[in-house]
């Protein structure tokens, strides 16, 4: 039986919404609040969702404890009380920052997991409760 199982995750950091490639009359139009000199945080929730087969011994379909260990090293830790202005070489919208995560999950993994085991599903990211982001990664 396949299934998916998604685990959620807190993070805090702060960003800027501000691109290089815009004005600071353009930024302000485009960003708006966001694009504060200062900056501003979020308490970020980023659910991981991945698919699997159930295994007969254990029940599951993903080794909580890795994909627990995963997600600290690879996201939690690295962008935990960080300016996220400077951990992603893009601005840091909630869109980039999840394209950020996939690639950092993605490059991570079989580290983690054999092949043909678990595979990452999806990767949502609140950044507010108005502000969603899903990334599909299958």
């Amino acid at each position: 039986m396949t299934v998916s199982l998604s685990r959620k995750y807190v993070f805090f950091a702060s960003h800027r919404l501000h691109s290089p490639l815009l004005s600071d009359e353009e930024n302000r139009a485009t960003y708006g609040k966001c694009n504060n000199p200062e900056g501003h945080g979020h308490n970020y929730e980023v659910r991981l969702t991945v698919r699997g087969q159930v295994d007969p011994v254990t029940g599951r379909a993903v080794s909580i404890a890795d994909l627990d260990r995963l997600a600290e090293e690879e996201i939690l830790g690295p962008f935990r009380y960080r300016d996220l202005n400077r951990e992603i070489a893009a601005v840091p919208t909630t869109e980039n920052l999840g394209s950020e995560m996939e690639s950092r999950l993605r490059t991570a993994w079989p580290r983690f997991f054999a092949p043909g085991g678990p595979q990452l599903e999806s990767i949502s990211i609140w950044e507010t409760e108005r502000n969603i982001c899903e990334i599909a990664v299958l």
